[in-house]
């Protein structure tokens, strides 16, 4: 049954987040003021860590944080064929809401039944928050996970953090998430860049070319990751060519919304990764972009 999940697409996975799950979890530790405090089950655990120290804008920092036992591995935020994306659902916070989840730079991982994106160390996710009214903030979030070594653990848990007015972190909880924001990907700059992405709908594939950087360790090849809106699914890219510092992938669209988008639709985005080592960018681009110059 459980290997079986894991090799379920994003969609089905989708399907499947009201069945029961909790039994996986331990017992969670009493929450800090910035710290869930660990959920744990079988390959690994997980916890939500807050930095209390808001923008000026109401910004709220904090991070998705799964640590992984060797051997195990988990999924980024669109995985391919197979696999559960990572989920954290806050609505039932207090003064806040969740703005965006981040994702760290993923690798590709063949597990010898699928080819997908995730990632084989512990990895924290990087997340925004956005402060919505005055008074004591309460950050309640379900979060949602699969974790695999030979089978796949689907991990489910519930985390609270109070944040109460004047919160000053001494436990290293804005160093972590300092940290965990820095290790997303770079934006693109005059040495690393995407030079042209072409989505076309009609033909169901998507090619994009990037520039790479001048210097390049022995052996590194670079790789993308692609990931769409609701209704998307795409087979994992083909490398067409790789000289002359320049990159050129093939991806096939497996799955694509109804309608099917043409010039462009408002709000809906790919989101393209390109990693080159221990490099990364990272873009998005309206579905019906026309090529970049």
């Amino acid at each position: 049954m459980l290997k079986s999940l894991c090799r379920l697409s994003p969609r089905r996975v989708l399907l499947l987040i009201a069945a029961p799950v909790t039994a996986l979890v331990l017992a969670l530790s009493p929450a800090s003021a910035l710290d869930s405090g660990w959920a744990e089950t079988e390959g690994g655990r997980m916890r939500l860590v807050i930095d209390p120290a808001a923008d000026q804008d109401g910004t709220i920092r904090g991070v998705l944080d799964i640590d992984l036992e060797p051997g195990w591995k988990t999924y980024w935020r669109d995985p391919g064929s197979a696999g559960i994306p990572p989920m954290l659902d806050a609505s039932a916070s207090r003064n806040v809401v969740l703005e965006t989840m981040h994702y760290p730079p993923p690798v590709r991982v063949d597990d010898g039944y699928a080819i997908w994106a995730g990632y084989t160390a512990p990895v924290r996710f990087p997340l925004t928050f956005r402060r919505t009214g005055s008074g004591r903030v309460q950050i309640r979030a379900m979060a949602f996970v699969g974790i695999c070594e030979k089978i796949c653990v689907p991990f489910q848990a519930d985390f609270t953090v109070d944040l109460a007015e004047g919160s000053v972190a001494d436990d290293g909880a804005p160093s972590i998430v300092a940290d965990a924001f820095a290790r997303l990907p770079e934006a693109p700059g005059a040495d690393f860049k995407v030079e042209t992405a072409r989505f076309d709908a009609e033909s169901k594939s998507l090619e994009i070319a990037a520039r790479l950087p001048g210097f390049r360790p022995s052996g590194v090849t670079p790789d993308l990751f692609v990931a769409g809106p609701q209704g998307f699914a795409f087979a994992p890219p083909q490398l067409v060519s790789d000289e002359a510092g320049l990159a050129t992938w093939t991806v096939r669209i497996e799955g694509l919304p109804e309608p099917a988008p043409d010039a462009g639709v408002a709000g809906e985005n790919l989101d393209i990764v390109v990693t080159l080592g221990q490099r990364a960018i990272g873009l998005s681009l309206p579905t019906g972009r026309a090529p970049l110059n």
